[in-house]
């Protein structure tokens, strides 16, 4: 390590490790058709992880949830359908503009977990 990178370090100013902007995400395939799928979505959203729906969009078949108050993590649900009898599930956790990035969220991890075991 140079002296200027050591110097750097000491004085906490080291530079950060270069961080992907990709938001911790989770998809998951059903066996089910996509309109059985987004029913699915909407109780988990609301029976296992307790937040609120802000988008229910039934043509674009995506729906948007947070947990109520500003600054906090935000879940995106787009399903997009496979086929007939099967439907892939991605879910993104997102976060307001200046808020650190984590890498993993639990929202999103119960969220498929939940969905996974009612396939």
């Amino acid at each position: 390590m140079s002296f200027f990178a050591q110097l750097l370090e000491s004085i906490g100013l080291r530079k950060r490790e270069a961080h992907v902007g990709l938001r911790p995400h989770r998809d998951v395939v059903l066996a089910v058709g996509i309109e059985v799928t987004h029913e699915r979505a909407l109780d988990a959203l609301a029976r296992v992880l307790g937040a609120n729906v802000y988008v229910d969009d039934r043509l674009t078949h995506t729906i948007e949830a947070g947990f109520g108050t500003l600054n906090q993590e935000r879940i995106r649900v787009s399903l997009v359908s496979e086929s007939v009898v099967e439907t892939r599930v991605h879910i993104e956790a997102y976060f307001p503009a200046g808020v650190e990035r984590p890498k993993h969220s639990l929202a999103v991890d119960t969220l498929a977990g939940a969905l996974s075991s009612r396939a």
